[in-house]
């Protein structure tokens, strides 16, 4: 009896210290992993296309917009330097859960030879929000193997095993600055995406041909991937998203080379990098070499819903009782986006945000405005109206200097210009007048007096006098772009870069 009592009471001993243990990584851990996966798992069975990645992906693909757009109920699992591998594992996770009837894999590290990144942190954004399973554990044994292996620190990947099973190993020393709401939960309130707000010159680039032969764990866990995916009736598709390409590590020799791999299962490749009718890099880069802001975001986005819904019937749910949380997070998101505006302090991402699909835009320049005199003021003037359309099995666009939706507003004038950007449809439309004059909107009427310089919008729910202050270069007001509603409107000064 008194040795059963031991047994018990060990037992007992060691459940709570496991429980214990989990709830202080819980409290403890930074909260960006789980607020990555949490929305995944409440949508869990709702699901119908999983994307997987690296930061490209994380950026650059945004599922709210196919949700508004398309109906499409998709997540974004992209992470930052998240390797092929680790995509592998990640999904297997995924899987435990969710049942997506495509995924989307982009392979721009699959010339990464180690299963795992240098930076031990982004390994734990990637698996810390999943539960503690026997999935995880095996994905853990099998990605940390090696004792070869270090992160940036020098830690041996096998000898933290042990703060990944419990990150309270890892996170513990947060506890001197821990306060209420550093404990909370946070909650990724974009389906997984993240929107890059800024504006820059790319880095100059050259497309290549050639292959590289496959070699290194990319490759290998990519065939697992898809034979998983396979396996278990799951569509597969490829991509390697696009970005002014440095060519640093021969990137483009083994993304290349994943088109022999993709032929050879029967699935599609998108290389977006050899796509440059997608996105047009002197509007919609980030960064000079590797990411796309917003506006190239929204672009691969909305490339990505249309294809999907075409070449793999992915179902519409607008409209179902179920996905009725869908459209409430949509609003949210769309706030989100109009804080982002509001906040946004250079001319350049202001106007690089106005090219958001989800509002209609009206623009008012006077006639001496900067942003006349600014190169790279004009395209984004232009981005803001730019549209595409899908055309058979091609996508049927120029994103560059060849593709000026405006005619009136971009040049030189005596008077001011108004412009209206109507997203009512599939594909923006653009009506523009100077001087005096009245443009059409499905809402009511915008009128421009070239005197003032001022734009009146009236419409049935809602109407103001947009107005562009002492030494304003533009105005704009956004607006919803079914109530024709001003959301929010703005007067600013383009400052000229040195």
């Amino acid at each position: 009896m008194n040795r059963f009592k031991g047994i018990l009471t060990g037992t007992l001993f060691f459940v709570i210290l496991i429980a214990l243990l989990a709830g202080l990584s819980s409290l403890f851990e930074y909260k960006e992993s789980r607020a990555k996966t949490a929305p995944l798992l409440e949508r869990a069975g709702q699901l119908d296309v999983l994307f997987l990645g690296d930061s490209h992906a994380y950026s650059d693909i945004y599922p709210f917009e196919l949700w508004d757009r398309y109906g499409i109920a998709a997540y974004n699992m992209g992470n930052y330097n998240t390797t092929v591998p680790l995509s592998y594992w990640m999904l297997r996770n995924v899987l435990d859960t969710c049942s997506p009837k495509v995924v989307v894999v982009d392979v721009n590290l699959i010339w990464e030879q180690a299963k795992l990144p240098g930076n031990s942190s982004d390994v734990h954004l990637s698996l810390d929000g999943f539960p503690l399973t026997l999935t995880k554990l095996d994905a853990l044994f099998d990605l940390m193997d090696d004792p070869a292996v270090t992160d940036n620190d020098g830690n041996a990947y096998p000898d933290l095993i042990p703060e990944f099973i419990f990150p309270f190993i890892k996170y513990h020393a947060r506890w001197s600055g821990l306060t209420s709401d550093r404990a909370k939960s946070a909650y990724n309130r974009e389906l997984g995406g993240e929107r890059n707000l800024d504006v820059v010159v790319p880095s100059p680039y050259e497309l290549i041909s050639d292959a590289a032969p496959e070699q290194g764990f990319g490759f290998v866990y990519l065939r697992r991937l898809i034979q998983l995916c396979q396996e278990k009736g799951i569509r597969v598709m490829l991509i390697n998203l696009p970005y002014p390409s440095r060519n640093e590590h021969d990137e483009q020799l083994y993304t290349n080379a994943v088109q022999y791999l993709a032929d050879e299962y029967g699935i599609e490749y998108i290389d977006f990098v050899y796509l440059d009718q997608i996105v047009d890099y002197s509007t919609d880069c980030y960064d000079p070499d590797s990411h796309m802001n917003s506006s190239g975001a929204w672009k691969v986005t909305d490339f990505l819903g249309q294809h999907l819904r075409e070449m793999y019937a992915v179902p519409d749910h607008r409209g179902e009782a179920a996905y009725t949380r869908w459209n409430s997070d949509y609003a949210i998101y769309c706030q989100d986006k109009l804080q982002s505006l509001r906040e946004a302090e250079d001319p350049r991402i202001f106007l690089m945000l106005l090219s958001d699909p989800s509002f209609s835009t009206v623009l008012l320049v006077p006639k001496d405005s900067a942003v006349r005199r600014d190169p790279l003021g004009m395209q984004l003037l232009q981005n803001i109206g730019r549209r595409h359309l899908m055309a058979a099995d091609m996508y049927d666009a120029v994103w560059s200097d060849s593709l000026m939706p405006f005619e009136q507003i971009t040049q030189p004038a005596d008077t001011a210009c108004l412009a209206f950007v109507d997203r009512t449809g599939p594909v923006p439309s653009v009506q523009e007048c100077t001087g005096s004059g009245t443009l059409s909107a499905p809402f009511g009427i915008i009128s421009l007096d070239g005197s003032s310089p001022s734009a009146e919008i009236r419409g049935t729910q809602d109407s103001t006098t947009l107005t562009l202050e002492a030494g304003a270069d533009i105005a704009a007001a956004v607006l919803d772009r079914e109530t024709g509603q001003v959301l929010y409107e703005r007067s600013l000064i383009y400052t000229l870069p040195q």
